[in-house]
């Protein structure tokens, strides 16, 4: 099939805020004690481009949620706007935020504001041994990477490849319609029926998480809608309550109270820093280490896969919670219909299993087998460090190759992976076409090496033995804890007596 690829050209070269050097001269200057004042007395203040952009007007409105935004007051994110954003919204958009030109300190860094505590975003997990890297050259050289790509048409988008994984998703479809509508009434049919049904999420769930950041069209609206249409239709899940969720992940990767992707109490603590009850920023409470949060976590390693199994039934939850609850969702009403689709046709195909243990066995392994995407997703970073050896100097490239793995897989079997196996590039360029994401590697291993970075690939299967040994080592150090509360508690107890 002949490539058919669309260029977009507002992405031909590299994205920096378009504000003429005259008005530049003419915004006021403000200085890193400025900034810090200014934010405490209640303003979103975040760096761009050498710019001051105050957002308080834009947070609310933020296409990807507010808190993407206010992880962000009071540092330089000028990596994350420009890799997250089209350039339009960089060049065209941003500008309009801007109030000031910044004075930096000369100290190289790239946040200012880790002393300080904000209500709506914790500072960022430090520790660990220090990295000894040099951040401003990995800065330098990840922006020279991202300026190439784009010159040489990367970010294009190649539709053949949505073609052949269209033909796949259909494949899937009608394999699950046809077994239900006409297999034989036997538990073998509807096993196999749920088989398919839980691979067609699987594989749309990548096309979904394509259109989520705007791969496709590189316009917003557009693929935002194709997004629910695809997601919550066909799979029942809100893409409103995905993008708020993964924008998040992807600005604050792995930290440990700002992240949800790594917030899975009680079933799960990634690190014994959740042994603190900490405060979750992204659910707004503490994320309580009691009496069920020990157990659960002292057999992760063993509970993990069953947990796997059930994943899918928390996503409903979530999905709807943040369409009836949350204060953010622009397009609520569309994907309440959307998810009632859902609901109305795959309530209408399960109607027709004969029995009721049959529709059960149905249900079950279709939503069962999903788990393959959640092991998946978790593997890129259930077992990566969620500590930052400098949070201040640390630069966007560094804290993406620290907090995510890739995972080694054969070509032929790339479409299992979804491309997403790639987990560093697409960090590192989260509106990268995933199918190109192979052909970058090689760039991002060579700037990994050249800086001394450590560049984590395993195989699927050492993926997981890596990933469950670490559970494994999380979950011993709950006996640890125990037998230190009860010592602090007979203490206590004995100065009362």
């Amino acid at each position: 099939m002949p490539s058919l690829t669309v260029k977009r050209d507002a992405d031909a070269e590299p994205a920096k805020i378009a504000l003429s050097e005259k008005r530049r001269r003419h915004l006021p200057t403000c200085t890193v004690e400025q900034l810090r004042q200014r934010i405490r007395d209640g303003e979103y203040l975040v760096i761009i481009d050498g710019l001051v952009c105050k957002l308080n007007g834009f947070v609310d409105k933020h296409p990807g949620g507010p808190l993407a935004v206010l992880h962000m007051v009071g540092r330089d994110a000028t990596d994350e706007v420009t890799s997250m954003h089209p350039r339009e919204v960089v060049a065209d958009v941003m500008p309009r935020w801007a109030v000031a030109r910044f004075v930096a300190d000369g100290s190289d860094r790239v946040s200012f504001v880790e002393d300080m505590q904000l209500p709506y975003s914790a500072a960022r997990s430090a520790g660990g041994e220090p990295a000894n890297l040099d951040y401003v050259a990995i800065q330098r050289d990840y922006r020279q990477l991202h300026a190439r790509l784009q010159a040489e048409g990367f970010f294009a988008c190649d539709y053949s490849e949505y073609a052949r994984e269209g033909a796949r998703y259909v494949g899937l479809f009608v394999a699950a319609l046809t077994l239900v509508l006409y297999g034989p009434a036997s538990a073998w049919t509807y096993a196999a029926a749920g088989l398919c049904t839980a691979l067609l999420w699987q594989q749309l769930s990548f096309f979904a998480h394509d259109l989520g950041h705007n791969e496709l069209t590189g316009r917003r609206d557009i693929d935002l809608v194709l997004g629910i249409c695809v997601a919550d239709v066909l799979g029942g899940l809100s893409v409103g309550w995905w993008k708020k969720n993964h924008n998040t992940h992807h600005i604050v990767a792995n930290d440990i109270d700002n992240d949800p992707d790594i917030q899975h109490m009680p079933f799960f603590a990634v690190s014994t820093r959740f042994f603190e009850s900490r405060f979750s920023t992204y659910y707004g409470r503490i994320m309580q280490f009691d009496a069920a949060a020990r157990l659960f976590v002292s057999l992760q390693d063993k509970l993990y896969y069953l947990v796997m199994c059930f994943a899918r039934f928390n996503l409903y939850v979530l999905s709807w919670t943040y369409l009836l609850r949350s204060d953010f969702a622009p397009y609520r009403a569309l994907e309440i219909v959307c998810v009632g689709v859902f609901l109305a046709w795959f309530s209408y195909l399960v109607s027709y299993i004969p029995t009721w243990p049959l529709r059960v066995l149905y249900v079950l392994t279709a939503n069962a087998a999903s788990a393959i995407l959640h092991i998946q997703i978790t593997l890129s970073h259930f077992a990566m460090s969620t500590e930052s050896p400098d949070p201040e100097h640390e630069c966007f490239c560094a804290r993406q190759v620290r907090t995510t793995m890739d995972v080694i897989c054969p070509r032929w079997f790339d479409w299992f992976h979804g491309g997403l196996q790639f987990q560093i590039e697409h960090h590192l360029f989260p509106r990268l076409p995933r199918h190109k994401l192979v052909r970058v590697q090689p760039m991002v291993k060579d700037l990994c090496r050249r800086h001394g970075m450590e560049f984590k690939e395993f195989s699927f299967i050492d993926g997981n033995v890596y990933t469950i040994r670490w559970l494994g080592h999380v979950a011993s150090r709950v006996k640890t804890y125990n037998c230190r509360e009860r010592l602090h508690d007979q203490a206590v107890a004995s100065i009362v007596s």
